[in-house]
């Protein structure tokens, strides 16, 4: 079997995907996300990319006026992320991954502006 074949062999196989081990893993905030190409190839190309997703939460500061405030917030000098996870991919999982985002942020929004238009026809309805 050529390569060629055996490209065209792989592409007709179709293999469920099961993610029931995700609900093992704990479910982490996120705030903070981080990415970068991997290094070289001898081609020149960057291998792949890293993605970094953490967390920062608020420093706990208690001055009482706001130039007080601004001076233990200065003070700090910095805030460390909480780093989640480091993930790396290939460039074309990374357009993937846009794309699946692109589309939970479509049918996000779509669910939200249904739930407003719901308040909005019980609140009608209600007066």
């Amino acid at each position: 079997m050529t390569s060629s074949e055996q490209e065209t062999a792989a592409a007709q196989v179709s293999l469920t995907v099961d993610w029931t081990d995700a609900s093992d893993k704990p479910t982490l905030h996120v705030n903070q996300f981080a990415l970068q190409p991997g290094p070289p190839t001898a081609e020149g190309v960057p291998d792949g990319l890293y993605l970094l997703l953490g967390n920062i939460a608020p420093p706990l500061v208690f001055s009482k006026d706001a130039e007080s405030l601004k001076r233990e917030i200065e003070s700090l000098g910095g805030i460390r992320v909480m780093v989640h996870g480091r993930f790396h991919m290939s460039r074309a999982r990374l357009g993937e991954l846009i794309d699946a985002l692109n589309l939970m942020a479509k049918n996000y929004d779509t669910a939200g502006e249904m739930a407003e238009m719901a308040l909005t026809r019980d609140a009608g309805e209600e007066s």
